[in-house]
């Protein structure tokens, strides 16, 4: 009973935490509006607050000579929404752009700025489109964080193209459905017609074209980082990435009404390929301890509890996801996620899913959710059982007599000395935790 109590206390404080550093981000996030306009335009003194969708305001120096408009804008980039305060002059041209807020995974984001956005769109003229521009090519590898920041400055420059400097300007695309999106959307539906009617004979089949078109094509893998940007509510705008909200929402809700972790077992790309690898490779008869496999399971939620506080704290929910499927998929990852990602895949030939049982928080959390389901199915349905309040069974009656009963006997039966494989699976855990912990340290910029 005490240690259920420390455990409440524990979940209590680290939920109060969260709690603190989503609130203290809230305010600390806020800044007044000339300090954010001189993010942009550093000479700006004062500004006059005009009329449009996007906020939009003139700038003006000391002496108040007008610098230029600036107006902030929001797109959908690959993990959520990305905010951009642009500059134009009255020559109808960007003087500069600044990403102001964002959901990418910093790997993505790294790339697209080593390619020299935003600061390539200096210049630009806003009467042309962005996107029909050669000279501004979608980075390889980071395609929606690219068109994310373009199309959130092409809708704050239309608007302002036509408010304030009367110019033509090309109109900006309000829906955006890929023929990848729809590929997705039909794997889920034939994924959760597959479950619901146990075709297990579709199971394969199914993985493959996951790995195909969720990890390769459209490297997009669901992501812990995908849950903290419903909780932060920085998502993608539904109009822009509809595909993002059928995905996540789509599968937290069938994983609920069904109460079984549908995802991991028939659609995860990653889990697939670990998968393939244990069944092709597997040279080893050893057996992984169940307990070794559950412990490490368990202390992955301290782990889920350091990514959220690092992703409130840094107001940005790509933080979170430390997973390895950017290296593997995208060629993109910190140092840690390209170590695991080698570990991971090693360690699959001996260990069926090593990383999905030990170290996956997509996979706790939707199981955490199919669990609850099915618990509060039970309440609903539950009937007394006065044997179990009574207390008949013999292992409710064990009071450390010190007598050979037989479950006195099984107990010391399991306390059976871990195998030297045993010993090194934990081992690769422990390194792999702190691997995870550098991986969340490496996206906050810390180390």
């Amino acid at each position: 009973m005490q240690i259920w109590k420390r455990k409440k206390i524990l979940i209590f404080t680290a939920c109060c935490c969260l709690v603190l550093t989503a609130i203290y981000q809230h305010f600390i996030t806020k800044q007044d509006t000339l300090s954010m306009l001189q993010r942009a335009e550093p000479a700006a003194a004062s500004y006059k607050e005009l009329e449009g969708v996007y906020p939009t305001y003139e700038l003006f120096n000391q002496s108040r000579k007008f610098l230029s408009y600036a107006v902030l804008s929001s797109a959908s980039g690959y993990g959520g929404s990305i905010t951009m305060l642009t500059t134009i002059n009255k020559k109808g041209r960007i003087d500069s752009a600044v990403i102001l807020e964002n959901a990418e995974t910093p790997t993505y984001l790294k790339r697209v700025m080593e390619s020299g956005y935003p600061e390539n769109l200096q210049g630009q003229a806003v009467a042309k489109s962005l996107k029909s521009n050669q000279k501004l090519d979608a980075v390889s590898g980071a395609t929606r964080t690219t068109e994310g920041i373009l199309t959130a400055v092409q809708k704050g420059i239309a608007q302002v193209g036509k408010n304030q400097l009367d110019i033509a300007v090309p109109k900006v695309a309000s829906y955006h459905f890929q023929w990848e999106d729809g590929a997705i959307v039909l794997l889920l539906i034939l994924t959760v017609v597959a479950a619901i009617l146990k075709l297990k004979k579709f199971r394969i089949p199914l993985f493959i074209a996951s790995v195909m078109i969720i990890g390769f094509m459209a490297k997009s893998s669901l992501t812990l980082g995908n849950f903290m940007s419903i909780l932060m509510n920085k998502m993608p705008v539904i109009t822009e990435r509809p595909v993002w909200f059928l995905a996540v929402f789509g599968i937290l809700v069938v994983t609920f009404i069904l109460g079984k972790n549908v995802y991991c077992g028939w659609l995860c790309p990653f889990g697939a390929i670990q998968e393939g690898i244990y069944r092709a490779l597997h040279l080893s008869n050893n057996r992984v301890d169940p307990k070794i496999m559950s412990a490490s399971k368990k202390s992955q939620w301290i782990l889920i509890w350091l990514a959220a506080m690092l992703g409130l704290f840094f107001h940005n929910p790509g933080i979170a996801s430390y997973e390895p499927f950017s290296p593997f998929f995208g060629g993109a990852g910190n140092t840690a996620q390209w170590i695991m990602m080698g570990m991971v895949l090693v360690l699959s030939i001996f260990v069926l899913r090593f990383w999905c049982r030990c170290f996956c928080p997509v996979g706790s959390v939707l199981d955490f959710i199919a669990q609850m389901k099915r618990k509060w199915k039970k309440i609903v349905h539950r009937k007394p059982n006065f044997q179990h309040v009574i207390g008949n069974s013999e292992a409710s009656r064990c009071s450390s007599c010190q007598s050979r009963h037989s479950v006195c006997q099984k107990k010391e039966k399991n306390k059976a000395s871990l195998s030297f494989f045993n010993k090194l699976i934990i081992s690769f855990i422990v390194i792999m935790d702190f691997l995870i912990i550098a991986a969340l340290l490496q996206n906050a910029g810390l180390i």
